[in-house]
């Protein structure tokens, strides 16, 4: 189970929680200890994302002076970075319970600096939600014959997650529209203007002039 959620975390399209519900099955099938179990799920997510993580650190400024990342321009690139700064544990947390962005997510984290002990921690914090519960629910499911109960749950709780986090991505873009509007409205400048190109942390030597004149 260790090896399936190492994998998940690196960009599988694998709901973590189809690993985890069968390791809590086997324990209560075969016998163990469910308490290890548990932490052998936590340390194959908290290994597997920290690989994308760390992939993002020291791979991504090379992808960005690639020919595909020269399309992306810096003004993008610096908004990504900005929006990181504010809303960084918000994505990170979300991003753990949809098959297919955490990747995306943790890569970009790296990317932008975020500091390694911050994501840890937020993705550690929903990790110690999720991991738990699915491998309790696996366990229960046997004890009860009620696996395919469960996996109904499983299925549900994943659309129900989706819906949320696509509610609220909704609502985020609204609201900002609206803002913009209003802002336009009343003269007001509607963004920021254009700032040196850098990490959260300072990183990113790259300024947004000459990663423009780099493209020629």
């Amino acid at each position: 189970m260790l090896f399936v959620l190492i994998t998940c975390g690196l960009g599988v399209p694998l709901p973590e929680d189809v690993p985890l519900i069968a390791g809590g099955y086997l324990v209560a099938k075969f016998g163990g200890s469910l308490s290890l179990m548990i932490f052998t799920g936590l340390a194959g997510i908290l290994i597997g994302d920290s690989i994308i993580f760390r992939a993002g650190q020291v791979y991504g400024e090379k992808l960005l002076e690639t020919r595909l990342g020269r399309h992306i321009s810096s003004d993008k690139v610096q908004r990504t970075i900005e929006t990181f700064a504010k809303h960084g544990p918000k994505f990170i947390m979300a991003a753990r319970f949809v098959p297919g962005l955490r990747a995306v997510t943790y890569f970009v984290a790296g990317l932008t600096g975020v500091p390694f002990w911050k994501f840890i921690t937020y993705d550690g914090i929903a990790a110690c939600v999720s991991a738990p519960a699915w491998v309790y629910l696996g366990w229960w499911g046997r004890k009860h014959s009620m696996l395919n109960k469960v996996w109904g749950w499983s299925a549900q709780a994943q659309i129900a997650i989706f819906a949320a986090i696509a509610g609220l991505t909704v609502l985020y873009f609204v609201f900002r529209s609206m803002r913009r509007a209003y802002r336009r409205k009343r003269g007001l400048p509607v963004s920021t203007p254009p700032i040196p190109l850098k990490r959260i942390d300072g990183g990113l030597d790259r300024p947004a002039a000459s990663a423009a004149t780099d493209r020629h």
